[in-house]
């Protein structure tokens, strides 16, 4: 079995899959697994499929999240990480984050994510700025992941039942951040280890969409029984609406929050979604009671002090 699983969604950039696909099968290890999962755009000119790769088809429809899930359910490995195409590894990019999944209170690691020719460095979306989405590269600040340096136990994803196939593809990362938050999963980062990523997925909401798909995932999140999840006052927010007008593109996004933070059409799947989360993480918890161990990790630092499994 391969301990780790390396997911790339083809989305419409071939030349950018091509990079991505060069850096993977130079860097990975022989036990490596590699997924390639696509909407019926990629030929596999290189002959990849079967000792290389598993090429994945799906239907022309498929969202992003609906191409992660199939990859998922394909996988094998310990571990999963999500490989945006346009993304560059760096060499032994994943040595001392799976060194941090052999510690088995760690669900997910954050790798740093940056643009070609720059320093700077994004592991995340802040935690204190929940439920608004900021990324952030203040490694002990992050609540989850961004998707393009998504690494996590595909025990995990499993529990959470997968990527949300009924939001938009451009916050599937953020969801799956405020179900970490809100569940108290293990995030943990490892600061050496980063991707390079220009590619970045399709975005395809306005800023004033954005900003309302973000209100509506508040407020279903903080409508779940002892979320820790907390919509400010809305009077606050329209005073920072009328401060943001003097950009256009920002008045928008608080916009479409104040609106969208007044939607309740995502609270009861939200809801169930979260319900299912914690069975199946109770489950996970005491079928790993009799396996459980502590395995101190150097450079490991987690971002939640509590090593408790707080769903079970």
């Amino acid at each position: 079995m391969p301990r780790l699983s390396l997911i790339v969604p083809f989305q419409c950039d071939s030349q950018a899959l091509e990079n991505t696909l060069v850096s993977v099968l130079e860097l990975r290890s022989p036990d490596d697994e590699l997924l390639i999962v696509h909407r019926g755009e990629y030929q596999d000119p290189y002959g990849l499929q079967g000792n290389e790769a598993k090429v994945l088809e799906t239907p022309a429809s498929s969202s992003l999240a609906e191409q992660l899930n199939i990859a998922v359910q394909n996988s094998s490995g310990d571990v999963l990480q999500v490989v945006l195409p346009g993304t560059v590894l760096e060499p032994d990019w994943c040595v001392d984050a799976l060194a941090a999944f052999d510690e088995l209170d760690v669900d997910m690691i954050a790798l740093g994510v940056s643009g070609s020719g720059s320093s700077s460095l994004l592991y995340g979306f802040e935690a204190d700025l929940i439920p608004q989405r900021r990324a952030t590269g203040e490694a002990s600040k992050i609540a989850g992941p961004l998707l393009a340096g998504t690494m996590i136990r595909r025990s995990a994803i499993q529990c959470l039942g997968g990527w949300n196939t009924k939001i938009p593809g451009d916050l599937i990362d953020f969801e799956l951040c405020l179900m970490a938050k809100l569940l108290g999963l293990q995030v943990g980062v490892v600061e050496g280890s980063s991707v390079t990523c220009d590619e970045s997925r399709s975005m395809v909401l306005s800023h004033y969409e954005l900003g309302r798909s973000i209100g509506q995932l508040a407020c279903a999140f903080s409508e779940i029984s002892d979320s820790a999840i907390v919509i400010e006052p809305l009077v606050r927010r329209l005073g920072h609406l009328a401060s943001g007008l003097v950009s256009t593109k920002l008045a928008a996004e608080r916009l479409g929050w104040v609106l969208g933070v007044r939607d309740r059409s995502w609270s009861g799947a939200i809801g169930k979604r979260v319900e299912s989360a914690k069975e199946a993480f109770a489950d996970r918890s005491r079928e790993w009671e009799r396996l459980r161990a502590t395995v101190p990790q150097p450079n490991f630092q987690g971002t939640h002090l509590d090593t408790a499994r707080k769903a079970a």
